[in-house]
């Protein structure tokens, strides 16, 4: 067992040249050095949990940034050990190199998770911005401002995006507070969705320079239905390819040799 006794040897002997150099540091200025320390590892511990509230945020769930990063831990740690169990059968080596790949791959486990949800709600919220604006529409022309449409609008309908801004509409009323328009660029800005920018623009100019929503509106629904219609043509490709191939491996080749084998055996029979 060479290996690992010159690793375990090069692992203390790293471990105690990072002792040293720590222990001159706070020979110099104990004090300064352990609290610029605690200041980095705590600013680097906010930027951390805020990145991570945000992403838990757009995927819509329910969870604090400490439980997905318990939940990180764990089954990376559970997937490394799993890898290192494996070394009474194979190398040391191997099994590390299994425990690292255990490792990374629970992390990428939880990262695509996470990456899913939010693509997931973003498509969905997307599709339900469509029918809403076309309501939207509706509303408009039977009279009225554009705020008391789209309240009533975001009450006749029960989705995820009715209920954000029947949220954002009742804030905007609160005295002192940010405009609807402000709120909706926000939460656009936050869940990465264009469209609602595009509406909120739409509504500012209609306020600050008595512009008609009307038009806008109907163009931005159209826009939304078309760009859907190419999603659903695509994904639609995508879908038959994937039955069209396995059929064509499956049940064409051989289909195929059957009604070859006969010509083939007989072309044998007659070269010799």
């Amino acid at each position: 067992m060479p290996e690992p006794m010159v690793a375990g040897g090069a692992a203390v002997a790293g471990l105690m040249s990072g002792y040293a150099v720590v222990s001159a540091a706070r020979g110099l200025d104990g004090s300064r050095f352990a609290a610029l320390r605690r200041h980095l590892q705590r600013l680097r511990l906010a930027k951390a949990r805020a990145w991570l509230a945000l992403a838990i945020g757009r995927a819509g769930w329910r969870e604090s940034p400490e439980r997905i990063a318990v939940l990180t831990v764990i089954s990376s740690g559970g997937l490394a050990a799993l890898g290192l169990s494996t070394a009474v059968v194979v190398s040391p080596g191997t099994a590390t190199a299994l425990a690292i790949f255990g490792a990374l791959t629970g992390i990428g486990a939880v990262a695509y998770g996470l990456a899913s949800a939010i693509a997931a709600r973003r498509r969905r919220l997307t599709r339900e911005l469509a029918p809403l604006l076309e309501l939207f529409v509706l509303e408009l022309g039977g009279g009225g401002s554009a705020m008391s449409a789209l309240g009533s609008v975001s009450m006749q309908l029960d989705s995820e995006l009715a209920v954000e801004l029947r949220r954002l509409l009742i804030a905007a009323h609160v005295s002192g507070s940010a405009t609807f328009e402000t709120r909706l660029r926000e939460y656009s800005d936050r869940l990465r969705l264009p469209a609602l920018a595009s509406l909120a623009t739409i509504l500012t100019a209609s306020r600050e320079f008595g512009t008609g929503v009307t038009q806008g509106v109907r163009a931005l629904a159209a826009d939304l239905r078309r760009a859907q219609r190419r999603e659903l043509i695509a994904h639609s490709r995508r879908a038959l390819n994937h039955v069209l191939f396995p059929a064509a491996i499956g049940v064409l080749l051989p289909f195929l040799a059957i009604l070859l084998f006969p010509a083939v055996t007989a072309l044998k029979g007659n070269l010799r």
